[in-house]
């Protein structure tokens, strides 16, 4: 629709803009409602943080308590990205890797884990590397899910408590807390939206930095990049991990996973077939 300017007659415009004294006064009076009302509408910082957890896609909530799923890699271009060199389609290595069945399982309030299962021996000679392989795969994918699940059970955005500490940070808020020798701290912006978490032990740091997708059932953690100290006093590693999503049943599942540490390599993980669980609770009679 275009916008149409009406010039007013010089005399409507002179009078437009006299001001009487009562006019004054009853414009005061809507100028300090409206203000009145702004400052009835905010909210503190506990109100906000209640705020903020409902504004997350929590499938937990929804009653998901975990779920299965085949695992899928294509080993050869794995490899090559690792060794930083071509691999052939027919090394020993890809061949052996082709037979391997990988499945991905997670307890959403749990933790997740990677189950590798080969009817192949190992190849002679290979064996440390292989071993190497699946021993990366599987703490790679463990610590996927620690920190995945976090964001998907409400633990990053949790209902208000005694036991932390909401206060004002700027147009947003911080949260604090504590529990068994670990100390954490958030930052969500104006829009609530969590944009900061550091986690300290005395065996470990992390600083991450989270962004969402918004979906019809709330944000979604799309990608989080974290730098990590292990011990604190040790050099920092940066690593990102990114997630598509598809729908199972009602729920949003990892479609595909992408580790990426800085300096070290990337690997891709897809997931198929997967199969959801209902906690007793949500399950029909």
């Amino acid at each position: 629709m275009t916008n149409v300017r009406r010039t007013l007659p010089r005399h409507r415009l002179r009078y437009s803009f006299r001001m009487t004294p009562v006019r004054a006064l009853l414009l005061s009076g809507v100028v300090c409602l409206g203000c009145h009302s702004l400052m009835a509408q905010e909210k503190s910082p506990r109100d906000r943080l209640l705020n903020a957890h409902g504004q997350y896609y929590t499938p937990t909530a929804s009653g998901l308590k975990s779920f299965r799923c085949d695992g899928v890699i294509d080993w050869k271009a794995m490899l090559t990205r690792l060794s930083a060199t071509d691999i052939a389609d027919d090394n020993p290595a890809v061949q052996f890797l082709r037979t391997v069945h990988l499945s991905v399982v997670d307890e959403l309030k749990g933790k997740g884990s990677l189950e590798w299962t080969s009817s192949a021996p190992l190849l002679a000679g290979k064996e440390e590397g292989i071993n190497q392989i699946r021993n990366g795969l599987q703490t790679s994918v463990g610590g996927f899910f620690q920190s995945w699940n976090a964001y998907m059970n409400g633990s990053m955005a949790p209902l208000p408590d005694s036991t932390l500490t909401i206060t004002p940070a700027g147009t947003g808020f911080h949260l604090s807390g504590s529990s068994q020798g670990m100390k954490i701290d958030e930052d969500f912006d104006q829009n609530m939206v969590l944009s900061q978490v550091l986690v300290m032990s005395p065996n470990i740091k992390v600083l991450a930095r989270p962004t969402y997708t918004s979906t019809a059932n709330g944000l979604i953690v799309s990608a989080v990049t974290s730098k990590m100290n292990q011990p604190p006093s040790a050099p920092e590693v940066e690593a990102t991990f990114r997630i598509d999503y598809a729908k199972v049943d009602s729920f949003q599942i990892p479609s595909r996973v992408v580790f990426d540490v800085k300096n070290t390599g990337l690997i891709e993980i897809g997931l198929s077939n997967c199969q959801v669980e209902l906690a007793d609770w949500a399950k029909k009679p």
